[in-house]
């Protein structure tokens, strides 16, 4: 029982998070940590799912060091960002241009 209302907590929260990654959409930054919130959420939810199930947790590391990448990939263009243009708004960035 106490798994499934964490479930739902974690549940709750990823919609949080997808609501605050459609919300803050102007600075890059924001964007990138909205993302990383998801990614954690998501990661629990996994990791609740699996201890219910019983079901081997080796899925979790490779699901990590993914979410790794992507941060590391986020993080890299926004320093690209801010190198080319001096700002991280995305509203003045023109995508055409990569």
């Amino acid at each position: 029982m106490f798994i499934w209302m964490n479930l739902n907590l974690m549940i709750l929260m990823f919609l949080m998070s997808c609501f605050f990654y459609s919300s803050y959409y102007k600075h890059i930054l924001l964007t990138l940590i909205s993302l990383e919130f998801m990614m954690i959420n998501l990661m629990m939810n996994m990791y609740m799912i699996l201890i219910k199930l019983n079901i081997n947790i080796f899925i979790i590391s490779m699901f990590i060091s993914i979410m790794v990448c992507e941060g590391i990939l986020g993080l890299s263009i926004l320093v690209h960002m801010i190198r080319n243009s001096g700002n991280d708004y995305s509203l003045t960035l023109n995508l055409i241009k990569w």
